[in-house]
């Protein structure tokens, strides 16, 4: 006779042993736009194919996504329409998630507040060469969220360009016809 309670401590105890990934995401600055941004869909496409994919039941992903308390009806509403994607993208591979929307007045204090609070083992953030007006402006705000958080999250931070998600596929896919 199965005992429940043992059951119970046992799927307590795997998901204690799982890695917990917080990826922070955010959506495309294109105005009208709510999906997410390449740098955000890098980060995760890279998290899949190189460390999530093999293991699937080792992980545990946390999809973050941080807006600014005063969001409006519709911004709110954009911000969970985006995250379906990422949620489509884990369903596929059959890894276990979580995804949610966050409000703060400092994305990055967020993000590291979050790291903090879930106990997270891993940052995973999507990161891109900036603009001279995007480089001008962030001197005036203060650092990137990702270069913040490299500072000062309270786990090992990984950050992934755009660039080096292409590269990787563009890999994948000259050692799939060289093998034919």
């Amino acid at each position: 006779m199965e005992n429940p309670e043992q059951d119970s401590q046992e799927q307590e105890s795997q998901e204690q042993q799982r890695t917990h990934i917080l990826v922070a995401v955010t959506k495309s600055s294109k105005k009208g736009y709510p999906n997410p941004s390449k740098r955000s869909r890098a980060a995760l496409e890279w998290i899949l194919e190189n460390i999530v994919r093999h293991n699937v039941d080792r992980f545990n992903l946390q999809i973050l996504h941080v807006q600014y308390p005063n969001a409006s009806d519709e911004e709110y509403e954009d911000g969970v329409n985006m995250l379906e994607y990422f949620e489509f993208e884990c369903h596929k591979i059959g890894a276990a998630y979580v995804a949610w929307i966050a409000q703060g007045p400092d994305p990055k204090i967020v993000i590291c507040n979050e790291v903090e609070r879930l106990n997270a083992d891993l940052l995973v953030m999507g990161t891109g060469k900036l603009g001279s007006i995007r480089r001008f402006f962030n001197r005036i705000r203060g650092e990137s969220a990702s270069a913040f958080c490299l500072k000062y999250a309270e786990c090992p931070v990984i950050t992934v360009s755009e660039k080096a998600t292409k590269r990787h596929i563009a890999l994948q896919e000259l050692r799939q016809t060289s093998s034919m």
